[in-house]
């Protein structure tokens, strides 16, 4: 039982640190794409400009969240196994 335990932490872990991981990739990109707003390095009034920036964001964005729920739902499955062994 305690090997099941040792290898549910490791996974959990794991899981976390795949969490922590794509939030702050989320974040990273968020930021970055509002300074390079606020620097007119992106030309909003440009529609192909804006339509990548649509695009390419979309897919970040929902890719992310995405895998943060993923995430979620296996760190809520491992707490419930190791509740479980304990």
């Amino acid at each position: 039982m305690d090997i099941r335990k040792n290898l549910l932490d490791l996974e959990y872990q794991k899981y976390l640190q795949f969490y922590t991981t794509s939030i702050i990739i989320l974040f990273t990109y968020i930021i970055g794409i509002g300074i390079a707003l606020l620097t007119n390095q992106i030309n909003i009034n440009d529609y192909n400009q804006l339509a990548v920036l649509i695009i390419m964001s979309s897919t970040i964005v929902g890719i992310s969240l995405a895998s943060l729920l993923i995430f979620n739902i296996n760190l809520k499955r491992i707490n419930e196994e190791v509740k479980k062994l304990a």
